[in-house]
């Protein structure tokens, strides 16, 4: 007789346990079975109610078993199928069989129905039963009751699918803030009404941002990132801080979701930013849906929360709803009279070249040319790089409005009303001045060439005449009506909080300048001749002679050596001329060193005109002058003998004195120079003598 087939299902049965017999048991599997380690694995047919709804019996005669004996009588019906090598758990189907086959472990019998009852169609079970001889490779023991196997593979869930948009980057200070341009800060919005987990998500522009993000974002609120430390939104905190920075000229931004999904993206086309400002660094502000042009705005100076860490309001809506969104508030008709419109306020003098103590000390003078006073609140100066300066106070009509460079010493006397930071080219460079909302309200050098006025050397303020900002409306300080001292007591060479000197006539020289001359210049001194005790090279002069039959005023005259090098230049003081006079200025006042190697003496006047000059090569001997012979002429001779405040005179070898009473020689124990000549009474001479040992000394006795 062959042995029945099995239903399928039975057969489903069987395949799952074959399937699951096929993979390694070890301590894991057992404890995850709650099996022990030597388990026989044995199917015992059983009768169902009837077919599975998914087969239909089909009669096969020699196949149909016999009706199952009562209770009383049991007839086991077993099928079993012994795998090999022995001792593993065994499975051997087999005809229906009044007892277990010889030496194979039976399974226990099945009662069948009772008399009367429908006769049951067969169908595979799985009864697990431990079994002393099933020996598998050593592992620990485990103990554990049978439970029935199922064939169904655990899956890991996929994580789960976010629509596109569902986080936004909503809001990115590309520019960085007024305080500095490295504080960046970028704004994420969860759109939907749950919150959202952000763990496993990724913000990155494919460079050197790469932020991990962690934390949850509550339905329709924000996620605040701020770039290295949590200052540069100083009183509102930030959700996460980051590292790398966003390049001003545009970049694409990426948010990915765990699985990796792109969710959302900011200048998807990686070309340059849609929106914001890198001179007022204001934001970028998201309007809502895709990553398209449209749908960026710059934020328009409404509705702002925040401080940067030098307390500058935040050009900006950190975890606020974004200003694009807020309507521009309509003005009431009480706001009318401070309403900004260009040239409101003037950028009226600029000292770009600072003072004749410092270069450094750089001063900018504002000024309100019309009748009513203006808020200076929340306005801003800056020249689009290191100079950003947020004005406060107000400005009175027709007032000035001062700042200085780092300290309020730049103009001594002058109070400032705002000090700022960074410093002014030489070269020239634009200031732009903004009103509150953001406005472009004047400009000083909106070319962005050199600058259209003002002087390095001397040093002279560039003054505005009024008007837009043409370079023919700018000026240099003429040299008259200035105001204020620097911080070495020096004339300030402009006009702050005055009048600038281009609306004043030029007043006539006392003098005629051009008769003004540098007379004598001494370079390699050898003798004290400032008469201060030592030699040294403050000894250095140079002298000025008036050729005018007037006297001349030096005040606000100008010495000075190459134009734009050297030493700075020295402002005259308050001395006179007289006609067919000399003035004479030593280092020690001037601080202008005359270089050995060759040099240049420049003098200047009041408004920067050159009025002379001289220059000369390298020098080699000492105690020898340079200068006109005779005063005043263009006749430039060197060899003179060094003549401070007298005519000049040509250097002649001197002749010892021949006098029968003194003796020449060293040493000396008396009188010296009481009996010279007075062709020999001359310093330059006396020290020539020294130099050759010749000592005049009246002999006693």
């Amino acid at each position: 007789m062959r042995d029945p087939p099995l239903s399928p299902a039975g057969a489903l049965s069987l395949a799952g346990l074959l399937f699951f017999l096929s993979l390694p048991l070890d301590s894991s599997a057992e404890g995850l079975l709650g099996l022990p380690a030597a388990a026989q694995v044995e199917v015992s047919a059983s009768p169902t109610s009837g077919p599975t709804p998914s087969e239909t019996p089909v009669p096969e005669p020699s196949a149909s078993p016999s009706p199952s004996p009562g209770p009383s009588s049991p007839t086991p019906s077993t099928a079993t199928s012994t795998l090999t090598p022995a001792g593993t758990p065994s499975l051997s189907p087999t005809a229906p069989s009044p007892s277990p086959s010889p030496g194979t472990p039976g399974l226990s019998p099945t009662p069948g129905p009772s008399p009367g009852t429908p006769n049951p169609s067969p169908s595979a079970s799985l009864t697990i039963s431990p079994s002393p001889s099933a020996t598998l490779s050593p592992s620990p023991e485990l103990t554990g009751s049978s439970t029935p196997l199922s064939s169904t593979p655990t899956l890991t869930p996929p994580p789960p699918a976010f629509p596109p948009q569902s986080i936004l980057i909503n809001e990115l200070a590309w520019a960085g803030t007024i305080a500095s341009s490295s504080d960046e800060w970028i704004e994420l919005q969860n759109q939907t009404a749950s919150t959202i987990d952000l763990s496993g998500w990724r913000l990155s522009d494919g460079g050197d941002i790469n932020v991990a993000l962690s934390g949850t974002i509550p339905a329709f609120s924000y996620f605040l990132l701020e770039r290295t430390d949590d200052s540069t939104i100083a009183d509102i905190s930030a959700n996460l801080i980051y590292t790398g920075s966003m390049a001003n000229g545009g970049e694409r931004l990426e948010l990915l979701d765990p699985s990796g999904a792109v969710i959302d993206t900011a200048n998807a086309d990686g070309g340059g930013w849609p929106a914001g400002d890198s001179s007022s660094r204001r934001s970028m502000e998201r309007r809502g849906g895709s990553d398209i042009a449209g749908n960026w705005g710059t934020f328009t100076g409404i509705g702002g929360v925040g401080r940067d860490v030098g307390g500058n309001a935040i050009a900006g809506t950190p975890r606020q709803l974004n200003s694009v969104l807020v309507a521009t508030p309509t003005p009431t008709p009480f706001a009318k009279p401070t309403e900004v419109s260009p040239q409101a306020i003037l950028i009226n003098e600029v000292a770009w070249s600072g003072t004749t103590a410092s270069s450094s000390d750089e001063w900018i003078e504002l000024h309100n040319p019309g009748a009513l006073s203006i808020s200076m609140s929340g306005w801003r100066l800056t020249d689009g790089a290191d100079i950003s300066i947020s004005l406060s106070g107000s400005l009175a009509p027709y007032g000035f409005y001062l700042l200085e460079r780092t300290d309020d010493t730049t103009i001594a006397d002058v109070a400032a009303d705002n000090i700022y930071t960074g410093s002014l080219s030489n070269g020239g460079e634009v200031l732009q001045l903004y009103g509150p909302t953001g406005e472009l309200v004047d400009s000083a050098n909106s070319s962005g060439g050199g600058w259209p006025a003002g002087s390095s050397s001397p040093k002279a303020s560039m003054e505005r005449r009024g008007g837009e900002d043409f370079s023919g409306n700018w000026g240099s300080y003429t040299g008259y009506n200035g105001n204020g001292q620097d911080a070495s007591g020096n004339s300030i060479r402009g006009t702050p909080r005055q009048t600038n000197s281009l609306f004043f006539p030029t007043p006539t020289p006392t003098g005629i300048p051009s008769r003004i001359v540098i007379n004598e210049v001494l370079i390699r001194p050898r003798y004290d001749w400032e008469g201060t005790g030592g030699v040294t090279t403050a000894d250095e002069f140079i002298e000025l002679y008036n050729a005018c039959p007037l006297p001349v005023y030096l005040k606000g005259w100008w010495l000075d050596d190459v134009a734009g090098a050297g030493s700075a230049a020295y402002d005259l003081p308050g001395v006179t001329i007289s006609p067919r006079g000399f003035a004479v200025f030593f280092r020690t006042k001037t601080k202008i060193a005359l270089n050995d190697t060759g040099d240049t003496v420049r003098l200047l006047a009041p408004d920067g005109r050159l009025i002379d000059q001289i220059s000369y090569l390298r020098i080699r001997a000492a105690n020898l002058s340079y200068g006109r012979l005779s005063d005043g002429s263009d006749n430039m001779r060197y060899g003179l003998w060094p003549t401070p405040r007298m005519p000049n005179l040509l250097f002649e070898e001197p002749i010892p004195p021949q006098v029968s009473r003194f003796y020449f020689g060293l040493p000396c124990t008396g009188q010296s120079l009481t009996l010279l000549t007075r062709a020999t009474r001359h310093p330059a001479q006396v020290a020539w003598l020294g130099e050759m040992y010749f000592v005049a000394c009246e002999i006693y006795g």
